[in-house]
């Protein structure tokens, strides 16, 4: 996978001098030349060899020279010309952004608006014929439906993940029947009869099934590239207060600072069945009283 993080090694020693070094996970290797072509900003300074060392990347004097666990990572030049907003947005000083960032295998188009059939055999062993597939069972996986997302994505990408990996029950499962009717869509669920990450999204980008297909129906407001956007809400200051003493307690039982981040309120979706921000894609399955 073409991820910048393909090139940040776990731990690395290279050579006497740096065998003396036990640099942190995580660390970028130091002691090799640049590639061929490959211009560092003018303030980052290379070796004799023009290899790589710790003052290339750091602005910390003699930075080699301090014990590891008292290295303070938070002083604006640790990175030099630092503070940066996010470790990548370091990282694309030297590296071209667009050649590093993480491959999204749901972008399906090329930029002649084609559908890369090399893109579909990540998940499925061959590459199908949309218009051609008329049941699930045509289909053949690389891996049974309730792992394929995995290979990707966490376990628990979002709150209640697990709690919805379960057997529906007869009365939702006659839910999710209607449902399916009323908006012409599919909720389909893995080999076991379960939830799974394709009953809520659908893998496909826009128009790789035809949109009057229920396979291909979709919550499409948003490039797949930005993934789902948010707006600032001011229903924050609640959802922190409910949740303030729950918080505290789990703090307690943990012995650390928990901070969660701020509530915003889903504006742009995709990859859908169908919306989830005003409750669309919960009723499919769920009855709520007012």
């Amino acid at each position: 996978m073409r991820s910048l993080f393909f090139f940040i090694l776990i731990f690395i020693s290279i050579g006497v001098a740096a065998a003396e070094i036990k640099l942190p996970p995580l660390h970028h290797p130091v002691g090799v030349k640049l590639a061929q072509g490959m211009e560092p900003p003018e303030a980052f300074v290379l070796g004799r060899q023009s290899e790589l060392i710790c003052d290339t990347c750091h602005g910390v004097s003699d930075l080699e020279k301090i014990p590891l666990e008292e290295v303070d990572s938070s002083v604006e030049d640790f990175l030099l010309q630092g503070p940066y907003d996010s470790l990548t947005t370091f990282c694309y000083l030297c590296h071209e952004k667009q050649g590093m960032e993480r491959f999204n295998v749901h972008l399906m188009f090329d930029q002649g608006g084609r559908l890369d059939e090399q893109r579909c055999l990540y998940c499925h062993q061959e590459s199908p014929e949309p218009e051609q597939v008329t049941d699930r069972s045509q289909l053949k996986f690389r891996l049974p439906l309730e792992n394929l997302c995995l290979g990707c994505h966490l376990k628990t990408p979002h709150l209640n993940t697990l709690a919805h990996q379960v057997e529906p029950s007869e009365e939702i499962r006659e839910a999710m029947k209607k449902a399916e009717e009323k908006h012409q869509i599919i909720l389909p669920l893995d080999s076991r009869k379960r939830v799974t990450c394709v009953t809520c999204h659908t893998p496909h980008e826009q128009g790789v099934i035809d949109s009057d297909r229920a396979g291909g129906k979709q919550v499409a407001d948003h490039p797949v590239n930005e993934g789902i956007g948010y707006r600032d809400d001011p229903w924050g200051g609640v959802y922190l207060e409910d949740k303030k003493v729950r918080l505290a307690g789990l703090q307690q039982t943990l012995d650390k600072t928990i901070e969660l981040p701020a509530y915003r309120r889903i504006e742009k979706e995709i990859l859908l069945r169908l919306p989830a921000k005003d409750g669309s894609l919960c009723q499919a399955c769920h009855q709520f009283q007012e």
